[in-house]
This record gives structure tokens, sequence and C-alpha cells, in this order.
């Protein structure tokens, strides 16, 4: 610290300096870099040791012999007091010279109080830069009068510390040290604002957002290490011991199919790239490379709670986050539950001072387009948002699709929140980061992942939905008891009362919810552990798709097509000999109690069920992938795999077996088109017109309906 406040340049030079001005140079850098008084022995105009070889002579100091880590017995400087580890050549300068203790002079050690007083108040005046917190704590200085030298001498423990220290000292004025930023002057220093008006350092600043960064990861980690440590984390992956003969010839087979398939796509990617880097690359303009990154896990609050729906108002927690307050609201709904609720619901926001825009959406998968949501975003832009803004979905799946789609997207990302209102919708469609809307090709396959702020679940509002919405949520809830709980499947399976029963309800919609959230939490893209979630999904989805075509004789809803899905799915484990057959029974029995359908309509192809496949989001070029089960409430897997990889064969073999016989009335719940069977009760649909096909069959189930009487197609994907 004097030597800085001696020589202003840079402590090279300044080394360089020394090392030609004296033979002593390492005592010299050791009495600075110990943030000690300067003996009296050097001479500050000079910044040479006015000492000469005569004046050092040996002290017996035996506490520094072998384990100390030190040498020899040491050498101590007469004029000053200091103690020198090593040995000392006349005539070959100086041999490992390495500061052990400095004394105050004759001058200071007249007085041990005044002396102490003294050396506080120097120490205290000495200006330590800020880059000095990088180092460890200074080290205590024990008394060391001439008298006492040979009493309170250091111990062993204390030199070898006290050498760590200097040598870390030595290494961060040289500029070795990690992180060390040498000798810049303060005022280079760059100063970053924060939100409070306080300021930090560059530095400082990036270190400040990494630790939060890492306090994130920490706590995630602590919570899933807590959840463990009492039980309550769930193991997915399954032994080799649990499984049967035939499961473990499944396995092996999935796992000979995996490997084909990955060299395949080897193969065929390591073909693209040799031609793409034959020519890539091979240009002579070099470019500067940067980087960065982003993204923070994103926490959703989901909360169960009774009457908020009917008025925000009776609500004890926060709805909108405040600093939302002040920004323009949106509410989107659909035609059926805007008469239901929209009214109260708006103005419970505005009773509490938001401002709110209500958009009324059509019912059912009509407003699930691209050219719906061109039409609404455009409309929400034109009224007015700023980054602060809130879309709010008051509805069904669909509502909540294409709402948090268009929040996705406006501005990149303005804030989100759900209010479903039918059962699938609170027990799937809302309760996910997953926003999309439907293509011409399939469901879902132009959409983002998104996290909502918060989602708020009213079971009350299911006592007002229409009879047929109920079994259409209990899709959903089935797949999970399949795949996840075999509890929650044995209750289904138990369970005699109404439907609609409140207490029954609200049961299954919090275990459902508390069963997504456990997988969604540990695999956001539906990987590994979350294939759950698109059980039934690989099959239903395409199946849904084509019963919206126009002149179809059953229109799907979404849980309907789920539970025909998981049916076809059982069927593929059992030809896989992944599960058993019962499991196909269990499934088509649990559908049938809650009014699903558990065969496909008749007037569907099987040729054009597999002819959508490749638009389903499992497919890869080397083949289908599929989530099954190996026994009720497990799902199947292998070295760390969720989804198996399936033949076409076996696909279309489960298919044709679940495909409904000629006369088989399945009442579809959908709505798209001119169908509009979401208007119709059970009753109503019995005796309904809209039952019957537009053309004659063909000769067997599977092959479809032809649209016109030379069997052509009017429309391409009828």
């Amino acid at each position: 610290s004097w030597l800085g406040s001696t020589f202003r340049g840079p402590s090279v030079y300044v080394a360089v300096l020394l090392r030609k001005s004296c033979f002593l140079f390492t005592i010299t850098l050791d009495l600075s870099w110990c943030c000690v008084a300067p003996p009296a022995c050097l001479h500050p105009q000079t910044s040479k040791m006015s000492i000469t070889g005569s004046t050092l002579a040996a002290d017996p100091r035996n506490d520094l012999g072998p384990g100390s880590g030190l040498e020899g017995t040491g050498t101590v400087c007469q004029a000053c007091g200091g103690f020198f580890a090593g040995t000392l050549s006349i005539s070959g300068g100086t041999s490992n010279l390495r500061l052990l203790r400095a004394c105050k002079t004759a001058k200071d050690s007249t007085s041990s109080k005044n002396g102490n007083a003294n050396e506080a108040e120097y120490l205290s005046s000495i200006k330590r830069t800020k880059s000095l917190d990088k180092l460890a704590p200074p080290l205590d200085f024990l008394p060391c009068d001439t008298e006492e030298r040979g009493v309170k001498g250091y111990t062993p423990e204390e030199v070898v510390a006290l050498d760590a220290y200097r040598t870390q000292y030595a290494k961060y004025r040289l500029g070795e040290a990690e992180g060390a930023k040498g000798e810049k002057p303060t005022e280079q220093v760059v100063v970053v604002a924060n939100n409070s008006g306080g300021f930090l350092q560059e530095s400082e600043a990036q270190e400040l957002e990494q630790l939060r960064r890492e306090l994130a990861l920490a706590q995630a980690r602590i919570a899933t290490l807590e959840k463990m440590e009492l039980g309550e984390t769930k193991n997915f992956n399954t032994l080799d011991s649990e499984l049967n003969e035939s499961q473990l010839l499944g396995r092996q087979q999935c796992r000979t199919e995996t490997h084909r398939r990955a060299a395949l796509r080897l193969a065929r990617v390591n073909a693209a790239q040799s031609e793409v880097a034959s020519k890539a690359g091979r240009g002579s303009v070099e470019g500067s490379s940067y980087d960065f990154t982003t993204g923070k896990p994103v926490k959703t609050d989901v909360i169960v709670a009774h009457g908020v729906i009917s008025n925000p108002m009776f609500a004890a927690f926060e709805i909108i986050p405040m600093a939302s307050a002040s920004s323009p609201l949106f509410v989107f709904t659909d035609e059926t539950v805007n008469g239901l609720y929209g009214d109260t619901f708006v103005q419970g926001f505005e009773e509490m001072g938001y401002v709110i825009h209500k958009i009324v959406l059509p019912d059912g998968e009509d407003a699930k387009t691209l050219e719906v949501y061109a039409k609404l975003a455009d409309h929400v832009l034109s009224i007015g948002i700023d980054k602060s803004s809130v879309l709010i979905s008051l509805g069904g799946g669909a509502v909540a699709n294409v709402c948090g789609f268009i929040a996705s997207t406006l501005h990149r990302g303005i804030g989100l929140i759900h209010f479903p209102t039918t059962l699938l919708a609170q027990c799937d469609a809302s309760i996910s980061h997953k926003q999309a809307v439907n293509a011409p090709h399939g469901k879902n396959l132009v959409g983002s992942y998104y996290a909502p702020i918060r989602i708020i679940v009213d079971t009350d509002v299911l006592q007002t939905l229409d009879d047929w919405l109920l079994p259409d949520g209990m899709g959903e809830i089935v797949k999970h008891a399949l795949c996840q709980d075999v509890d929650l499947l044995n209750y289904l399976e138990e369970y005699e009362g109404p439907l609609n029963d409140p207490v029954f309800l609200d049961y299954v919609v919090r275990r459902t919810i508390e069963l997504k959230c456990e997988v969604i939490d540990i695999d956001p893209k539906e990987n590994k552990e979350a294939v759950v979630l698109i059980y039934g999904h690989t099959l239903g989805h395409p199946i849904e798709s084509i019963s919206h075509r126009m002149g179809t004789a059953c229109c799907l809803s979404h849980g309907q097509a789920v539970a025909i899905g998981c049916v076809i799915a059982a069927r593929v484990a059992f030809l896989m000999g992944l599960a058993e057959e019962s499991i196909i029974e269990r499934t088509e029995q649990l559908c049938a109690k809650y009014d699903l359908p558990y065969l496909i309509p008749a007037d569907q192809s099987v040729d054009r069920i597999m002819s959508k496949l490749p638009f389903n989001k499992t497919w890869t070029k080397e083949g289908s992938m599929m989530a099954l089960i190996e026994r009720p409430g497990k799902i199947f897997n292998f070295d760390g795999h969720f989804k198996c990889p399936v033949d076409d064969a076996i696909i279309r073999e489960a298919v044709e077996q679940t495909m409904a016989p000629f006369g088989t009335i399945i009442k579809g719940s959908g709505s798209s088109g001119m169908l509009r069977k979401n208007k119709l009760s059970n009753g109503d649909l019995a005796s309904s017109t809209i039952t019957t096909p537009v053309g004659p069959p063909m000769e067997k189930p599977g092959e479809g309906w032809a649209v016109s009487a030379d069997g052509s197609c009017l429309k391409g994907d009828c």
C-alpha cells in the first residue's frame, strides 16, 4: 500500500525498478503487500534497503522447522526487527527470503499503546480499492515487540496462512488472479443505474444477475430435494425387475428400434451435412463472434377458488398484477360464456378501477384459426395496448388457446391470465403454457410456449355447463388416471354418483391439476416424463380433425377424440407386448361409464387417419412415436425414453380394430362449421337429422363415406 502511494506507475514497472534497486526486492514487496507500517530500514525517498548483510543475524526459531511448510531457522533484521524465513547469501544476493513478521521501529516501540494507536491510524488511512474485496480477509498481526519476539512468535499455521495471503495479494497486484482488473482508475468504472435509483458498477451488476440466476436454480433444486426427502416425488422410470417376460421383450424391441432409427437419422443428417459442409463456411469473409443467454424459470400460479368468476371482487388474492393497474386490459370470451358471465365478470374488474375491453369469439373450434387470430390481433392493437397490458381468457379450451397465442405474440409477449369455465379447460387446456391455433393440416400446429401469469379455476361454473360438456372433460381426466395415478383410476371406476356432483368435480379437478403440474414442472417441452400429457393424442388429433370436415356423420369434441385415442394406444401397447390385453377392456369400460366414445366413427377412413400422422408433433421422418402405458398408472419407458417407436403396420391394425361397425351411432359433441352440435343436448341429439352422412357408405368400416354419387371428394380432405 505504501509503495502504491509512492510509485504511481504499473505494479510490474515498480517490480522491475526495485529488482534493479536492491537485492532485497522480495522483502520490499512483502513489506508493502502485507499492509503493515513501513519499517525504519526502508527509506521512503529512495525505496532502498539501508541495511547490509552484517545487520542481519540468525534468530533461533525452532518452530519454523520441518512440518511448518518453511525452511531453516530464518533471519532477522536488527534494524527493524522484521523476521524473514530462509537464509541470506551476501555474495549471491537473496535466496528464498520471505517476510514472516514486521515490527515497529525502536521509536514506535517506546510506547506499546502509542504504537498500536499509530499503526491503527495508519492502516485506517490507507485507501483500498473496491477490488480488494475479492481477496481473503486481512490477517491479524500479533504483537511483535523486540523483547517479545522470542516469546510471542507466530505458530507454524499462522506462518503458512500469512505466506498464502501474501502470495494471493502478489498475484492480484500482478494481474494474475482470477477476476483481477489491475489498477484501473475509479473514474473509468462503468456505473449502472437500477430501478430503485441506486447505482452499481457494471461488474457488480453482472455479478448480481449471475447470482440471481444461480439462486433461482438452487431454490428449484432445494425444492426437488425436499420433496425427495419427504417421499413426495414420483419415480417415473421402471426397473427390469418390475416387468414380465413379454414386457421385457417389448422393451428390448423398442430399444433396438430406437437405435435403428437413430442410426438412420444420423446417416441422413451426416449425408446432408457433408453436402452442406463442402460449400458452407468456405468464403473469405471473417466475422466477429458474440453470444448472449436468455430465458429464466417462469412460475405460473394455479389457484382453485369458488365464486370468483361471478364476481372477481370476491377474491382475497391478487388477480391482475398491480403493475398493470393503469394499462388496457382485454377479456376474451365466447358467445355462450358471455351470455352467462360476461357482463358481471367485466363489471367486477371495472368496479375495482380497471379499464376493460371485452371481445366475444365464436363458440368452439371455429375460433381457433389463423384468420380469426389475425383479425383479433389487429383489433387489440387498434384499440391500443402497452407492455403491461393483460389478456384474460374466460371460457373453454378454444378461448384459452386463441387468447394465449395472441398474448404470446403481441409486443413479443404481454400478460396472460386464464379463467377456464369448462371441465376440459380446468383439467387440461388452460393448465398449460402451450398456446396454439389450428392449421388446415391439423390441430394446434401453429403456436408457442408461453406461460400465463396465473390460472384461476372456479369449479362453481361447472354447474351451468350443458350436459355433454362434462363427459368431454372426463376424456382428459381418464387419460391422467390411466397414465399417472392408479388411485384416481380406481376412484373413477368405483364412483357411482352423478357426474355434476360438486364434491366429485372439485376432487377430480384438483387431483388432475396436481398430476399435470407434477410433470410440467420437470419436463415443460414434453420430451420425457411429461409425454403422459400426449397419451391418446397421437391418434386422437387426426380423428378429431377428420371428424370436423364437411359432411361428417359425427363431429367429435376434443375429449371424445382423446378417449378414442386412449383405446387405440392401449391396443398398440398390447400388440407390442408392452401391456396386458385387460388394459383395453378397462379403458373401454371407463370411457363407456362417463359417456365417452371408444370406437372410431364408421364414416372415417383408416387410410385418411394414417395419412394424418405426419402432421402430428410426435412424428419423425424415421416413423411414428407414441406414449404407451405398461400398466394402469404407469407410462412405458426404457433407458430414460418415454416415447416408443411404433411401426405403422401396428398402428393401422389397432385403428382397424377400433373402427365402429356400420349402424353405430356415436353422439359427437364437437362444434365446427355448420354442424354446431354443441348447441344440442343429449336428448335433442338422439333425434337430430344431422347424424346421417351425405353420401352412401363404402363396403366396410374404415373406408369412409362418399360425398358425391361417383364417390369423389369435393373438398380434398373429406
